[in-house]
């Protein structure tokens, strides 16, 4: 492969990248604990957008029910991001994943 083609390969998946990291911060994913209890939702890049808590979880004689939920949420909701963006950002690396290097 000559060097030429090399940087325009890489050129290529330089832009794929960036498209597939602005598709991420458009895409939304939740996570949900406590059968619904605590809802976190976040953009595609991890971004926390939004937290809904169910009355019945604030109960003011054990908040650390309210803080283990939240925690578990936010922990869900990364994990999730995590598998989006692995998807996401290894399919625009395309062939170029496997060149020494690189990744």
């Amino acid at each position: 492969m000559n060097i030429q083609k090399l940087m325009k390969e890489a050129q290529k998946a330089q832009r794929k990248m960036a498209e597939a990291q602005e598709r991420l911060t458009e895409l939304s994913i939740e996570a949900s604990v406590g059968g619904g209890m605590v809802r976190i939702q976040a953009s595609g890049d991890g971004t926390v957008t939004g937290v809904k808590i169910e009355p019945s979880a604030i109960d003011p004689d054990d908040p650390e029910l309210l803080e283990d939920l939240l925690t578990a949420a936010i922990g869900e909701v990364q994990r999730k991001a995590k598998e989006l963006q692995e998807r996401e950002l290894g399919s625009a690396m395309g062939g170029l994943s496997g060149l020494p290097g690189l990744f």
